[in-house]
């Protein structure tokens, strides 16, 4: 199935935002990103406010898209405390991993454009709150007592932990340390 053009130009600026930062994304560079026509970048999106709103947009229904896999795998087991943190220890591998590094890169370049321009922090919260309400449920599942108190935790350690790992110079923490941080995380919301 051929993908649709916005979604084409939404994935050659997250491309563009991973490679070359805030400074190179333009219209041009997103049509020749995306191998379009010149011009077709400015039809769809006339403002480099509107191309950062459809990249941050679709940027989200990935990582939401991996989330939803997630938890129809998870719907199939019986929870406990050992399989959330395997799954979230999963999730993080999954988003390091070469195939999906691009994307994460452009997650950071974007939250940092967020944290400068208030138009897209208010997309980066109401993203936030479908993200922060599917931990929540997931939470719920797995038995933890409040939830709704341990999600925000929950979802600042997967940031830290990508952002750490993105980043490092030094070496990448192996499984057994990533799954010790959601172990600490959890055991304070007493799922333990």
């Amino acid at each position: 199935m051929e993908r649709d053009r916005k979604t084409v130009i939404a994935d050659a600026a997250i491309a563009l935002l991973a490679s070359g930062g805030s400074k190179g994304l333009t219209h041009r560079a997103v049509d020749a990103q995306a191998g379009l026509p010149a011009g077709s970048t400015s039809f769809y999106c006339r403002t480099r406010q509107e191309l950062l709103t459809l990249a941050l947009l679709r940027h989200a229904a990935l990582d939401m898209a991996d989330l939803q896999a997630d938890a129809q795998r998870m719907s199939r087991l019986e929870w406990r405390a050992d399989d959330f943190i395997d799954l979230l220890t999963e999730r993080v591998a999954d988003w390091l991993s070469p195939a999906k590094r691009t994307r994460l890169l452009a997650r950071f370049e974007l939250f940092m454009m967020a944290s400068r321009d208030p138009e897209l922090a208010a997309i980066v919260t109401q993203q936030r709150q479908h993200f922060l309400a599917a931990t929540e449920v997931a939470l719920s599942r797995a038995g933890v007592a409040d939830p709704a108190g341990l999600a925000p935790m929950v979802l600042v350690t997967v940031d830290a932990l990508l952002l750490d790992q993105i980043s490092a110079s030094g070496p990448m923490l192996s499984r057994a340390q990533q799954q010790a941080m959601f172990s600490m995380v959890l055991n304070k919301g007493g799922l333990r």
